[in-house]
């Protein structure tokens, strides 16, 4: 029997799994009453729109129901031959849906542009290297014609590229994408429930899944707890404030590549998993051969120092391995990302966070996170700083930053003044 795994570990506190009635083509044509406001999303800590938006986006983006069949790769599949709808609410979206000559099966406008703007604009924006391009603009949009959730989860990140950049149409576009995305996730737990052993067409579909929903997080309106924080790690407590919850994503996606293994890379999902472990070997050869005793000095020594001086670590071996490792990965990434020969890539910060989302990142859920633990993560900060070119990620170094100076101590504040001095933060009342 394989590994079998928990939703829980792709969407914190997820909706239940709708009925089967339920499943949402990403065009359809008879109508579905506006979801409540209230509705919670079913990826904890992205925003849910508001009734209105939600009356005008749920017709734009997804107008009714209709019963799907099973493809080969776990996914709920559409027939896109279903008669016209009978008729369409007006739109904030130019032109509503358009329907041809006497009448003829009206058009999805805005699925349209947001699949255009995709595969034209965002897919170059999603990783640096552009081996990758070709992967997100055609494999991945491919598999999104057979598999529901794909496409939505696609078009919802579109969506977001949108608002970004119309800054006029910014909360319909929002809107829109929150949509997609909430109807994406509920397909894909129903995919996850589905049977008893995956298998891999399906885990591949869902692992690309959750990295769709890392960027659709990352680029999502920041929310903050009652408290003001944004440290996030429950949309049900607000007593469980250790990290933001889109980290909590990466520890779905490496989840189900445990359960992938060698058998992803002969999926839809090799080019990248090929692209991530070609970047990583690399780098790993480059600082072994690199690598001096004085070499990385002023970046993570001092901190490895502290951290082995610490009584409750010392105390604690498996702590220690913990810790060790995480050093051990982050060290490989900033020494990297600091040479000018070697092209950046978000990606590589990536690997950090998927390589210690199953050890480091528990030690910082839960009203006390590990003061050691929140101190390394601040140093992973400067990774978020160096690629915020990317739209999806503009602000998250200073932000995540913000958040680990008020939950450390003064003692271990003292800790993060390179990670700090690095990103030109200055404390309390100093940043933007």
């Amino acid at each position: 029997m394989q590994e079998r795994i928990s939703m829980s570990d792709l969407a914190q506190s997820p909706e239940p799994a709708a009925s089967a009635s339920s499943v949402l083509p990403i065009h359809s044509t008879e109508p579905t009453p506006p979801t409540p406001a209230s509705a919670a999303s079913p990826v904890s800590g992205l925003p849910t729109p508001s009734t209105g938006a939600i009356q005008r986006a749920q017709w734009q983006a997804n107008g009714g129901r209709r019963t799907h069949k099973k493809s080969r790769t776990g996914c709920s599949t559409s027939n896109s031959h279903s008669p016209a709808s009978p008729a369409h609410p007006p739109s904030p979206y130019p032109g509503g849906v358009s329907e041809g000559e006497g009448g003829g099966e009206p058009l999805p406008l805005l699925e349209l542009e947001l699949l255009h703007n995709f595969t034209t604009k965002t897919y170059t924006t999603l990783t640096a290297g552009s081996s990758l391009w070709e992967f997100w603009r055609d494999d991945v949009v491919q598999l999104g014609l057979a598999c529901d959730y794909i496409m939505r989860a696609v078009l919802a990140v579109s969506a977001l590229h949108l608002a970004y950049h119309r800054p006029d149409r910014r909360d319909f576009y929002t809107e829109a994408g929150i949509l997609l995305h909430q109807k994406a996730a509920r397909s894909a737990m129903r995919a996850m429930a589905a049977d008893n052993e995956m298998d891999k067409d399906t885990a591949a579909s869902l692992f690309i899944f959750s990295m769709l929903t890392i960027f659709f997080a990352l680029a999502s309106p920041r929310r903050s707890n009652p408290d003001g924080t944004f440290f996030i790690g429950s949309s049900s407590s607000t007593s469980d404030r250790g990290f933001p919850d889109w980290a909590f994503l990466v520890s779905g996606g490496k989840s189900i590549m445990d359960v992938l293994g060698a058998r992803g890379l002969d999926t839809v999902a090799a080019p990248f998993l090929h692209y991530g472990r070609a970047r990583w070997q690399a780098h790993r050869a480059k600082l072994d051969e690199e690598k001096s005793p004085n070499s990385n000095g002023p970046l993570l020594a001092p901190l490895r120092e502290r951290i082995a001086r610490s009584p409750a670590v010392t105390a604690d071996p498996d702590l220690l391995h913990t810790y060790a490792h995480a050093l051990d990965e982050l060290e490989l990434a900033l020494v990297v990302s600091q040479d000018p020969a070697t092209p950046r890539d978000v990606l590589d910060a990536m690997v950090w966070l998927w390589e210690v989302s199953d050890s480091l990142v528990p030690l910082l859920r839960g009203t006390e996170p590990r003061q050691e633990a929140v101190a390394i993560f601040a140093h992973f900060c400067v990774l978020l700083k160096q690629h915020e070119a990317h739209w999806w990620l503009q602000g998250w170094g200073e932000h995540v930053m913000v958040r680990a100076h008020e939950v450390l101590d003064a003692e271990h504040r003292s800790w993060i003044e390179w990670p700090m001095r690095e990103m030109g933060w200055m404390g309390a009342g100093g940043g933007r």
